[in-house]
C-alpha cells in the first residue's frame, strides 16, 4: 500500500516538472531576443507566412507603430526611420540606445487570429577600448616552476563576459592564475571582453626565470650604479679643483698688482718730501758750509733712497763762503 502511494508520488511528481519544462520550452521559442549596435538597422519578421492575412498590427511598448502596411503617425518614436514590407516585416534605421524594448506582431486570417510574435529588441554601443591587463609573477621555486597572476579589467557598467587564451587552451573569468615552468620560455595571455555586439582583446607576455640569473642582472645593475657613482664623484671633484686653482691665480694677480702701486706711491711720496726741503733751504753760513764738506767724506750710497738724499744734498749752495774752503 505505501509502496503505490510512493510510486503515484514520484509519477506526479514527474509529470509536473515536464508540464512546466514544456511550458518554459514554449515560452522561450515564442520570444526572440535581437542585439543590436547603435546606428545600425534591424528588420522584425512576422518568422511565418503571411499568405491570407486580413489583419495584421506591430505595438511597440504597447502602442501601435503599424497597421496593415500603414506606418502610424501618433505617438510613433521611430517616425522617418520606420518601413513596413508587403510581408509585413518592419524595418527600423538609425537605432539609439532608447530603441530597446519590446515588439509584438498580432495577425488575422481568415477572421481567426494567428500566433502572437513578440520580438525583444537590445540595442548596445560598442566596445570601443581594449581590456586593462595586470599581472603579478612570483619567483620559481627549487623545481623552476613560477606562478603568474593575472587580472582582466573594463568597464563595470557593461554586460561583459571575460575569457582567456593561452596557445590552445581558453579559460573563463576575468582573472586568471596559472603555473609555468623556465623551459617554457615565452609565453603569450590574451584576455578577451565581450558583450552581445561587439568584442575586444588586449595580450601580455611573461616569462620564467631562474632566480640566479635573476640575482644576478641585480648585481650587474647595482655594479653598474657603483661605477656611475665614482665617475660622477670624479667629475665633481675635478671641477671644484679648477676652480680652487683659478680664484688663487686670480688673487695672486691681484696682490701683485697692488704691490706695484703701493712701490710707485713711496717714491712719489719721497720725490715731494725733498723737493718741498729743498725750497726751504736757506743760504749756508760758514758752519754750514764745514758740515756738507763733513757729509761729502761719507761713504757713497748704499740704497735708491741714500743716492736721491746724496746728489739733492751736493747741489749748488746760494752762499758766498763756500768759495773760501
Amino acid at each position: 500500500m505505501a509502496g503505490g502511494r510512493l510510486s503515484c508520488f514520484f509519477t506526479s511528481s514527474l509529470g509536473l516538472l515536464l508540464g512546466v519544462y514544456f511550458y518554459n520550452a514554449g515560452a522561450s521559442d515564442g520570444q526572440r531576443v535581437i542585439h543590436k549596435q547603435v546606428g545600425e538597422s534591424v528588420e522584425l519578421s512576422p518568422d511565418k507566412p503571411t499568405e491570407g492575412v486580413t489583419f495584421a498590427r506591430w505595438t511597440y511598448k504597447g502602442n501601435t507603430v503599424a497597421k496593415d502596411h500603414s506606418v502610424a503617425t501618433e505617438n510613433n518614436p521611430f517616425q522617418g526611420r520606420l518601413e513596413i514590407y508587403t510581408n509585413y516585416s518592419l524595418k527600423i534605421r538609425k537605432l539609439t540606445l532608447p530603441d530597446s524594448g519590446e515588439f509584438s506582431f498580432v495577425s488575422e486570417d481568415k477572421d481567426q487570429q494567428r500566433p502572437t510574435v513578440s520580438i525583444s529588441l537590445r540595442v548596445h554601443e560598442p566596445l570601443t577600448q581594449q581590456p586593462n591587463l595586470t599581472s603579478r609573477i612570483i619567483q620559481p621555486s627549487f623545481n623552476g616552476t613560477c606562478t603568474v597572476l593575472l587580472e582582466c579589467k573594463t568597464a563595470p557598467d557593461r554586460n561583459i563576459t571575460y575569457s582567456w587564451t593561452v596557445g590552445s587552451q581558453t579559460y573563463k573569468g576575468p582573472e586568471l592564475q596559472r603555473s609555468i615552468s623556465t623551459q617554457d620560455g615565452a609565453i603569450t595571455f590574451t584576455c578577451t571582453i565581450t558583450d552581445a555586439v561587439s568584442n575586444k582583446s588586449a595580450s601580455l607576455i611573461q616569462t620564467c626565470r631562474n632566480q640566479t640569473s635573476t640575482n644576478t642582472t641585480l648585481r650587474s645593475e647595482r655594479h653598474g650604479g657603483v661605477h656611475i657613482m665614482w665617475i660622477l664623484t670624479g667629475t665633481f671633484g675635478s671641477l671644484v679643483l679648477i676652480i680652487i686653482i683659478l680664484i688663487a691665480i686670480c688673487g695672486c694677480k691681484q696682490r701683485k698688482t697692488a704691490s706695484d702701486s703701493n712701490e710707485l706711491t713711496v717714491y712719489a711720496d719721497v720725490s715731494d718730501f725733498t723737493h718741498e726741503d729743498r725750497m726751504a733751504l736757506k743760504p749756508c753760513s760758514l758752519y754750514d758750509t764745514i758740515e756738507n764738506g763733513a757729509q761729502m767724506v761719507t761713504e757713497g750710497p748704499q740704497t735708491v733712497y741714500d743716492q736721491i738724499q746724496f746728489n739733492r744734498v751736493k747741489g749748488p749752495s746760494l752762499s758766498p763762503y763756500q768759495d773760501l774752503s
